[in-house]
């Protein structure tokens, strides 16, 4: 009793110290919270300025070699050169507002499809002064779109407003998400509980400390696709659980394509591509995106994501939008697309290079808005 006591109080006076002279902060903290936004409550989904991450691709993916690349934000959160307010006379600015296809987070600032379609619209438009912003963060969907075109873009005196938007939709709508963005709530592990109530102490909170490990952010993110595509070959075979209704997808592409011209600006659309029942048996070894709470037929994920294109297509006949076609122009393989969607360095070219093309066939790519 002696010794239980002795060592109760001695693990008192380290609690009491450590909360006088060195308080640490709680690693659980955001999770203990009710869901907060990232960014703000009008734009749910954004990047903060100036944000930069050292990334690498993990050994074998497609099309990436295994240097560490720069993935680099400007001053207003946005990857591409800093933004200039109000916008310099002659300046050509172009928005690409997608999600993580639009986002290349594991490619090079340079080697990015806003990069490169900078450099085919410079070609293109000698003499002007070309500024492409990619505003794609992974996950994000039509309605936050809608939230980063009205309130972080729209009064940047946009040009061009590129839209690249469909898988992030496709798979919300796989998983039963509505327009009110309900989902089921999953309960925490037993493992998280217990540690966060053992972060309730300090003492818990220094051992958290002496054993975590470094933060991708201390060290850089490296690709864990392997993983992800261990973990789906895992899961049981399931049909797929409902139909999903492109309809709220359309009528945001319809706002964003209304909000985006009544600044004067005009507006593309462009289809998604995926590399989803496909042949190529090198892109089917690095697929991982066909779960939700099981592993779904690709040619049943391919003919949904055919319906939200043909959406877009629809909006783009309706609204008298140009609909860029990317999904019936690129190949389902590896050289192109390293796994379900996301492009690789050849990709994110390619890609870049049939987009300004076809922005300049469709006289988008012209004088500034204060030219015309």
């Amino acid at each position: 009793m002696l010794a239980l006591a002795s060592l109760f109080l001695s693990l008192l006076a380290a609690e009491v110290a450590l909360r006088l002279l060195h308080p640490l902060a709680d690693p659980y903290e955001s999770l203990k919270q009710r869901p907060t936004f990232s960014g703000s409550p009008y734009v749910p989904s954004a990047y903060p300025p100036h944000y930069h991450r050292r990334v690498r691709a993990e050994p074998g993916l497609p099309g990436i070699d295994r240097r560490w690349r720069s993935f680099t934000l400007d001053n207003l959160g946005f990857r591409g050169d800093s933004i200039a307010i109000p916008k310099p006379p002659g300046e050509f600015r172009v928005f690409v507002v997608g999600g993580s296809t639009t986002e290349c987070i594991f490619l090079d600032d340079a080697e990015s499809l806003t990069a490169r379609l900078q450099a085919y619209l410079r070609q293109a438009m000698p003499g002007v002064n070309v500024r492409v912003y990619g505003a794609g963060k992974s996950g994000d969907r039509s309605w936050d779109h809608v939230a980063m075109v009205g309130h972080r873009i729209a009064h940047l005196q946009p040009d061009v407003v590129v839209v690249f938007a469909g898988i992030n939709d496709v798979m919300a709508g796989v998983a039963g998400r509505d327009y009110l963005l309900r989902t089921e709530q999953r309960p925490l592990e037993r493992g998280v509980v217990l540690k966060m109530a053992m972060s309730e102490l300090q003492l818990g909170r220094l051992v958290h400390a002496a054993l975590a490990r470094p933060t991708p952010e201390e060290v850089g993110l490296e690709s864990s696709y392997r993983r992800s595509v261990l973990y789906v070959s895992r899961l049981p075979r399931r049909p797929l659980p409902r139909r999903p209704d492109p309809t709220p997808y359309a009528q945001n592409l319809a706002s964003l394509a209304g909000m985006v011209r009544a600044q004067g600006a005009r507006v593309v659309l462009m289809t998604q591509a995926t590399t989803w029942n496909t042949t190529d048996r090198r892109s089917l070894a690095w697929h991982w995106m066909q779960d939700v709470h099981g592993r779904y037929p690709e040619a049943d994920l391919d003919a949904t994501m055919g319906r939200y294109n043909d959406a877009m297509r629809a909006v783009g006949a309706a609204q008298g939008v140009p609909v860029f076609d990317l999904a019936r122009v690129i190949p389902k393989t590896t050289e192109d697309i390293y796994d379900d969607v996301h492009f690789n360095v050849r990709g994110a070219d390619t890609a870049a290079r049939l987009l300004a093309r076809f922005m300049v066939e469709q006289g988008v790519a012209g004088a500034p808005a204060g030219d015309r």
